[in-house]
């Protein structure tokens, strides 16, 4: 049997057969293993941005209505094991180890000739773990688009598009509309969808797909929303409060311990997902409970405070344009000059991105993801226009923190971020330096 380290390289082995929309290897390997995603009432969450954050709050404020809940997202910061979660606790590395070992026995006595990809094979292994595990819910994180991604076999309690914008066109189409398609993918009959998408456009689409299938539809700032009370600062963390309206009850100055006011959407929505779920019954005190414990990492996250050291996923030009806004509103008069680790994927707009996140910065640090589509440090230096800002290439992230770190005061600020994959290698690196493993 491979060990973990073993197992992570065959399944990072399976990416040579690339990224393929469709349902039909995955069905297979269910059905290989006897159906495992039969018996848990799930809660199934697709977007552009947000999914994530609606997914882990959703996960928390389950656990503390008392069910067994799992949690399966992508990509992963540092270890494989943070993608399957049940009660909040990661999937151990012996686990990842069976289940890969066992998954891959049986298709090579069942189905010798599949190639599945990484996705599929590691959608079908959440399953098989939750099984074993007995959950009861599953908050399930779609990994692309919708309509054709490997987490679109089963039925859930409620489904969620948090929004659509223009991303992964090779796969998903070159417009919103065939975009929102795709998304629109997740919604199943007589089933509720959630969204708190708001281009009229999309609405339209997703509008007429729930009435094609009768499944009821919340819209955001039209059946659910929220108005901010206020925040605080406190030991690092910014603690965000909110009064929640819905169709089935409002909930009063909620605490959700995640920056950004685009965290509230996303707290309202999956209060909102929450509370329509059939069969699923989630009080006032658990969503409360649950929100105020919700750990999700890599998103506006202080892992230092002197110097102040953020890390931020932001991947795109809308989660950039979100970002830019949420330093503008929390961290002015928090720091002195800010130093901007940056470094993306080449399938993002990172022109645009770029002009929401450059005139943050007084210096900024080129950097890139050990991985294959990274944009190349020197390449992005050249190809973003940074006018007399003092720039650096350092084509690893981990020198890149060096770097920063060693050029940033006391009070100042360093913020990581362009890519998710950027973000975990830095995590990765700081958390073997013992100043940064409480912020």
């Amino acid at each position: 049997m491979m060990d973990f380290d073993q197992t992570v390289d065959f399944l990072f082995g399976l990416q040579k057969f690339g990224t393929k929309l469709g349902l039909e290897n995955t069905l297979r390997l269910l059905e290989i293993l006897g159906h495992p995603e039969n018996g848990r009432r799930y809660l199934h969450i697709t977007g552009t941005n947000g999914k994530g954050s609606v997914s882990a709050l959703s996960a928390s404020a389950l656990m503390a209505a008392g069910y067994r809940t799992g949690l399966y997202t992508s990509p992963h910061l540092v270890s494989f094991t943070e993608r399957m979660t049940v009660n909040g606790e990661e999937i151990s590395r012996e686990k990842v180890a069976a289940l890969a070992d066992r998954l891959k026995q049986l298709l090579d006595a069942h189905a010798p000739d599949m190639k599945p990809t990484f996705f599929e094979f590691t959608t079908a292994m959440a399953f098989d773990y939750f099984r074993e595990k007995n959950t009861e819910a599953v908050a399930l994180e779609v990994g692309m688009g919708g309509r054709l991604d490997s987490t679109n076999v089963i039925t859930p309690e409620c489904s969620v598009i948090t929004n659509v914008e223009l991303e992964h066109r090779e796969y998903l189409g070159d417009t919103i509309e065939a975009i929102a398609r795709e998304k629109a993918g997740i919604i199943k009959p007589g089933v509720p969808l959630v969204t708190s998408e708001g281009k009229p456009e999309v609405l339209d689409y997703i509008g007429g797909a729930c009435r094609e299938k009768e499944a009821p539809l919340y819209v955001f700032n039209k059946d659910y929303g929220y108005s901010v009370s206020g925040y605080r600062w406190e030991g690092g963390k910014i603690i965000q409060k909110f009064d929640y309206q819905g169709p089935v009850g409002d909930i009063n100055e909620v605490e959700v311990p995640l920056a950004g006011e685009h965290q509230l959407r996303n707290a309202a929505t999956a209060i909102c997902a929450l509370s329509v779920m059939p069969g699923i019954t989630v009080p006032e005190d658990a969503i409360r409970k649950g929100f105020a414990s919700v750990n999700w990492e890599g998103r506006l996250e202080t892992v230092s405070q002197k110097p102040l050291v953020v890390l931020d996923g932001a991947h795109n030009t809308d989660s950039a344009r979100v970002l830019s806004a949420a330093i503008r509103k929390y961290y002015t008069g928090h720091y002195k000059r800010l130093l901007l680790v940056l470094g993306v994927l080449a399938d993002k707009d990172f022109r645009d991105m770029s002009a929401y996140l450059l005139p943050l910065a007084d210096s900024v640090i080129f950097t890139q993801a050990d991985y294959g589509r990274a944009v190349p440090a020197e390449e992005l230096s050249r190809k973003l226009d940074i006018g007399a800002m003092e720039a650096t290439v350092c084509a690893d992230v981990p020198g890149a923190l060096e770097k920063a770190l060693s050029k940033a005061g006391s009070d100042d600020m360093v913020l990581v971020t362009g890519s998710l994959y950027v973000v975990g290698e830095a995590k990765a690196w700081l958390s073997k330096r013992e100043q940064f493993l409480k912020a």
